[in-house]
């Protein structure tokens, strides 16, 4: 069984992003001027969140480093997002479930503070005509 369903599914998703919303906002740390666009408009986070936890078998929103990177800009404030992620979900009670939600969100650590530049792609374009035999 996966993360994703041992959490309760994407009801449980949906419910907590307004309890990580209003934990992000009450946090100093955070400037979510720029972040609350995740939260109020565009379902990225929560969709991106359900993929890492398994329940979905791909994730065609914004990338990790462009979704993340912007509101955690050092390991300190990371590792405060994982913090208030973990209290969004579990609400204070203890689980099995918080110690995989941290190893996944560990292993997501480096993408997020450390994104690796990606070389550009050269596109070719060619005539419909010269492609046809």
């Amino acid at each position: 069984m996966t993360l994703y369903m041992k959490l309760g599914g994407r009801r449980a998703f949906m419910q907590a992003m307004p309890r990580l919303q209003a934990r992000l906002e009450q946090d100093s740390c955070f400037d979510l001027s720029k972040f609350r666009h995740e939260f109020e408009k565009s379902d990225d986070l929560s969709e991106f969140l359900i993929f890492l936890f398994g329940g979905a078998p791909f994730y065609e929103g914004k990338p990790v480093t462009k979704l993340l990177s912007p509101v955690c800009p050092s390991q300190e404030v990371y590792q405060r997002f994982v913090d208030h992620l973990v209290a969004a979900f579990f609400d204070g009670r203890a689980s099995d479930e918080e110690a995989e939600l941290r190893n996944l969100m560990e292993r997501l650590r480096p993408q997020v503070l450390n994104p690796k530049p990606v070389a550009p792609v050269l596109v070719y374009s060619a005539k419909r005509e010269t492609l046809s035999a």
